[in-house]
Order: C-alpha cells, then sequence, then structure tokens
C-alpha cells in the first residue's frame, strides 16, 4: 500500500512541477514569441519550436506519463544545449533555466514506470 501512495505523491508532483514551466512558456510564446513571428523575426522559430515541442510533452505526460516524460528530458536538453551554443557558454544559468524546470518532471514521469513495474512485481 506504501508503494501506491508513493506512486501517487511521484505522479501529482510531476504533474505540478511541470505545470509550472508549462504555462510559464506558452504565456511567453504567446506574450513574446509570436508576437516577434509577426514582426517577422524569424531568429525565434528554432526556441518557439522547442519550447511547443517540450510542452508537447507534458500534455502528453497526462496520459502517457513515460512518452511525455522522455519527450520533456529531450526538448528541455536539446533547448539548452541550442542556448548555450547560440548565447555561448557564458550564458549557461539561461540554459539551465529554459531546460531544468522541463528535465526535472521529464525524470520523474519516467521514473513512474519504474515504481509502477515494482509494485507489480
Amino acid at each position: 500500500m506504501a508503494r501506491l501512495s508513493r506512486i501517487s505523491v511521484v505522479r501529482i508532483l510531476a504533474l505540478a512541477l511541470g505545470f509550472l514551466p508549462a504555462a510559464f512558456f506558452l504565456l511567453f510564446l504567446l506574450g513574446e514569441g509570436f508576437a516577434e513571428l509577426i514582426d517577422g523575426k524569424t531568429g525565434v522559430i528554432p526556441i518557439v519550436l522547442m519550447m511547443l515541442f517540450t510542452v508537447s510533452g507534458y500534455i502528453l505526460a497526462w496520459k502517457r506519463p513515460q512518452m511525455g516524460g522522455i519527450i520533456m528530458i529531450s526538448g528541455g536538453f536539446v533547448m539548452g544545449i541550442y542556448l548555450l551554443i547560440t548565447g555561448g557558454v557564458g550564458e549557461w544559468q539561461m540554459a539551465l533555466a529554459y531546460s531544468v524546470p522541463f528535465m526535472l518532471p521529464g525524470f520523474l514521469f519516467t521514473l513512474l514506470k519504474k515504481l509502477r513495474t515494482d509494485l507489480s512485481k
């Protein structure tokens, strides 16, 4: 019974921690990203696509936690590497600020699969 409650706690924590960056970045995209695209600034296209991909992982995680978690981890990782390349190594804080908020809940979503597997044994 204790493992079942652990699974619930991890799932709720993953959903809550994933909601915060997903909501923030979606609002950011609506307020800034798409406005810059309308103004003709095409330099934001890669980061907008990466954010949409990563947020879609969170949405998918509601139904398929492991697949959504993998998408969140990979999207966060790619976004961090992209920001390190474009901003330079001196901008590592920005890269972490964009990537870790998605990678942490993504890890928790993938952890759910292991917890459920251990429970069935």
